[in-house]
């Protein structure tokens, strides 16, 4: 289905940028010193609303001149990451209402540009941000997304939204896919490869990048048929999760069926196109009672994931991609409590065989609390190890790989708190430390040094900066590590011996292991 979008506004001046999309053209803004053309809230698809509600995403012919100069509204979604957000900035001793709260709507499939050079024969390498929250929410355009000083290292950064929660992954008898976030990154990544030309950058050298649920996707996208061609290398910050999932349609099915049954049991009718009708509200408002703890995440569908991620690895299925890829050393730190005892650790631990759990315990010996181990424990078991899978795969197939180890802690009690807590390397690779976050000269120092590793391997698959330190390409056997805080160094990793006894304790049990 092909929408016609006509949007009026005043013709371009000579102080503002504009690019070409077809019959449309873009008008966006300059910096404040005329470096870096922005481009905010262009539309790649029809809006997912009313009847294309639970649809693939259309493509969209837009015409007339559209001014791109404002982000338009987040995907519709609770208050799963603004509530993330505000608690990280009180435990900064920040007032958390000073974090800004955009507008959230059905309507949101926009994304957005910054580039250093609006000329077609620019060939820049292109950055295309696939943001975090855990499928649930999150957006395009958070503080710590925003593209402008990490395209001044001569790339074209673009940020893109996607449908979330029961509107991006929902599974219901009437549906042929499920997986329409995954869609909506696809159709965004059709439409890079098409226009972003026209803003400077190259469409045969593209890098997806992302962290946390967005690094997820990218593991989908590895996994899936529909993106193949798509981009060039990736860059996979804090996930590794997605090979763990092995959630399918029919696991699903049931939930579905039950939002029907209890959001139409007051409004009356039955079946997806009454579903369709459902205000989003009243949607959010019954999935957050349907799902409980278990969201609408990614399942495998047949179609957008035709089997799971750990399946395509292991069949070597998986499309093999220059990949920069890491977590942070602290990852689920800040999602444990203070009072964390050692029977937290034992009840991670159930279900391993005796001999197992020795040696998993026996690798942690070393952290002096029950928080620290049970932290490393999760970290390993969801972030490091399949982050150390897939890069080991990558590797075989001869791609371009480096692996990274971020350590740096922000000052002060809130940094003790949260250690290099999960999204701490995020102000960095883009040079944007939150005025709540405290921030010395050495954090400026590495940021800038993180965007330049960051753009130079979207460049050329190696990160490599003269006058840096050194960051060896991976193998398994080695498993060079860039240690990037306080001081960069080349080291082993950290947690290859946990790993290690994780990977045994795993092949030697039938028990059930956690996830």
């Amino acid at each position: 289905m092909v929408v016609l979008l006509m949007v009026a506004c005043s013709p371009p001046g000579p102080e503002q940028p504009s690019a070409q999309v077809r019959d449309a053209t873009m008008v966006g803004h300059w910096s404040a010193d005329r470096a870096i053309a922005a481009f905010l809230g262009v539309p790649f698809a029809a809006p997912p609303v009313g009847p294309r509600r639970w649809r693939e995403p259309a493509p969209l012919v837009s015409s007339g001149t559209i001014d791109a100069g404002n982000f338009k509204p987040a995907c519709m979604q609770g208050p799963h990451m603004v509530n993330w957000y505000q608690d990280l900035v009180a435990r900064f001793g920040g007032n958390p209402d000073v974090f800004p709260v955009p507008e959230f709507s059905e309507d949101c499939l926009y994304l957005n540009v910054w580039t250093p050079r609006l000329d077609p024969d620019a060939a820049l390498p292109v950055m295309v941000w696939i943001h975090g929250g855990s499928h649930r929410g999150g957006w395009a355009f958070e503080p710590n997304y925003l593209g402008e000083e990490l395209a001044r290292n001569g790339v074209v950064v673009v940020s893109i939204p996607y449908r979330l929660d029961v509107f991006g992954f929902f599974t219901h008898p009437e549906l042929e896919v499920s997986n329409f976030g995954l869609l909506d990154q696809v159709a965004a990544l059709g439409w890079v490869q098409d226009h972003i030309e026209n803003f400077g950058g190259d469409p045969a050298n593209i890098t997806v990048f992302g962290e946390s649920a967005g690094a997820s996707s990218i593991g989908y996208l590895l996994a899936s048929p529909l993106s193949r061609g798509l981009f060039q290398r990736a860059i996979h910050q804090s996930a590794g999760y997605q090979l763990i999932n092995t959630h399918t349609r029919d696991q699903f099915l049931p939930q579905g069926l039950e939002l029907e049954r209890r959001v139409l049991a007051e409004q009356g009718g039955s079946g997806l196109d009454a579903l369709r009708g459902v205000s989003a509200g009243d949607l959010l408002a019954a999935a957050a009672e349907v799902y409980a703890d278990d969201r609408p995440n990614v399942v495998i569908d047949g179609h957008t994931l035709p089997i799971s991620v750990r399946a395509a690895l292991d069949q070597q299925r998986l499309q093999a991609v220059d990949l920069m890829i890491g977590s942070n050393a602290d990852e689920w730190r800040m999602y444990l409590g203070p009072d964390t005892v050692e029977a937290d650790l034992a009840a991670r631990l159930q279900g391993y065989e005796t001999t197992a759990e020795a040696a998993i315990r026996q690798a942690l010996a070393d952290s002096p609390t029950a928080l620290a181990r049970l932290d490393r424990l999760i970290t390993a078991q969801r972030f490091v190890c399949p982050s150390l899978d897939l890069a080991g795969y990558a590797a075989a197939m001869g791609r371009n790989v480096h692996f990274y180890y971020f350590t740096r802690i922000r000052p002060g009690a809130g940094g003790r708190d949260v250690g290099a807590y999960h999204g701490a390397e995020l102000p960095y690779v883009f040079d944007t430390h939150d005025a709540w976050l405290p921030t010395e000269p050495i954090d400026r120092e590495l940021g800038r040094l993180m965007g330049r590793y960051w753009s130079n391997f979207a460049r050329s698959g190696d990160p490599n900066i003269a006058g840096a330190p050194d960051w060896p390409r991976f193998d398994a056997v080695a498993g060079d590590t860039l240690a990037i805080g306080d001081t960069i160094s080349v080291i082993e990793h950290p947690e290859r011996r946990l790993c290690e006894a994780l990977k045994l304790a795993a092949s030697s049990t039938t028990a059930r292991k956690p996830e």
